[in-house]
């Protein structure tokens, strides 16, 4: 049995590291920071880029205008953005609201048909997750999803909500919903709050039907933001790394002290460890194996904690003008602290995963 990404796994991955080398740079994201405004620095182009190379439906199948492939030849990809901090939510759209549309079958093929024909952008709300799995916030008339990702460029949204009569989902248009941005650590996620008031023409999903649709959101979700991390990581691992080579102190560069060379060598062991449980749960979900939620749990976890952990030997590694505005290391770090808690932080994940271990 081969273990190992395939030819074609790995050009996919290649072709998005090389569109977003040119269109996802640090001055990209720095004109975000700069100018306040969420949507600022937000790119057409490169939206457009990652949608004729096929990313945004990814997931989806041939018959609906898709490449039909599954999370295993996605997860490159997702780590591809992570690297780069992409403030688009390419990893929402595709590896969540896409495959789960999908998964619906007939009643949304249209327009899913549609969504992916005009390159519109889907976004995913409503779900949380604490230690006893995911939480769907209960609502009287209006509903309210709070830290929804790329509020800006969604046209539509997958949203979960409950009442006295249950859970729903939903699948809304934009115009169809009230939006207010949310103050984030890292803005470039481009956070909101999705207030909307659903009915039955918006309903995609109730009861039984809907409590098995919010445990696929809630897991591939975290799996989502796993993989970005594990980006993320090596990314801001490898800038690090190269720093110590440049970084003078008593003659000598610092990487040559044995201290900083563990610091840094511990940051690329977790990362060794967090990316096969990554990797396995992109598996799991491409096959639809049962103890997918599992390793979506497992998977977060680690990559929460290899967050942390490389957040803060980064930093440390870097000094004073890490903590800088000027340096571009604080890109990273911002997008590190805030994927580690979203969907659920290392120690929710952690019992998640043991509690699913135990059931299975």
């Amino acid at each position: 049995m081969r273990f190992a990404f395939t030819d074609e796994q790995l050009a996919l991955r290649q072709g998005a590291e090389e569109v977003l080398e040119g269109t996802c740079t640090p001055a990209d994201i720095r004109a975000i920071y700069d100018s306040g405004d969420v949507a600022q620095g937000r790119s057409d182009l490169r939206w457009s880029a990652l949608n004729d190379l096929g990313v945004l439906s990814l997931l989806a199948g041939e018959d609906v205008g898709g490449l039909g492939f599954g999370d295993v030849e996605l997860v490159g990809v997702l780590e591809s953005g992570g690297a780069v901090c992409l403030p688009e939510a390419v990893a929402i759209h595709a590896g969540v609201a896409v495959p789960l549309l999908q998964s619906l079958g007939a009643p949304l093929a249209s327009r899913l048909s549609e969504i992916i024909a005009g390159g519109s952008a889907i976004s995913v709300g409503g779900v949380d997750s604490d230690l006893s799995g995911p939480v769907v916030r209960w609502f009287d008339g209006e509903a309210h999803a709070e830290r929804v990702e790329g509020v800006s460029r969604a046209a539509f949204f997958l949203l979960a909500s409950a009442n006295d009569d249950g859970v729903l989902v939903s699948f809304v248009p934009r115009e169809h919903c009230v939006i207010e941005r949310t103050p984030s650590l890292d803005i470039t996620r481009d956070l909101g709050t999705v207030t909307w008031t659903p009915t039955p023409p918006t309903t995609i999903a109730s009861g039984d039907d809907a409590v098995v649709l919010i445990d696929e959101i809630a897991s591939r979700s975290a799996f989502v933001a796993a993989a970005e991390l594990c980006g993320v990581v090596d990314a801001m691992v490898t800038e690090t790394a190269l720093y110590t080579k440049d970084r003078q102190q008593f003659g000598s560069p610092i990487g040559s002290f044995q201290s900083i060379k563990h610091l840094v060598a511990n940051v690329r062991v977790g990362l060794e460890f967090a990316r096969p449980a990554v990797y396995r749960a992109a598996w799991s979900f491409a096959t639809q194996d049962d103890r997918r939620h599992h390793d979506a749990a497992l998977a977060k976890a680690l990559a929460s904690e290899l967050g942390l952990l490389a957040a803060s030997t980064c930093l440390q590694v870097h000094g004073g003008i890490g903590y800088t505005w000027e340096h571009d290391l604080q890109f990273s770090l911002k997008r590190c602290w805030a994927l580690a808690s979203a969907h659920g932080d290392a120690a929710t994940q952690r019992a998640r995963a043991m509690v699913l271990g135990l059931s299975n």
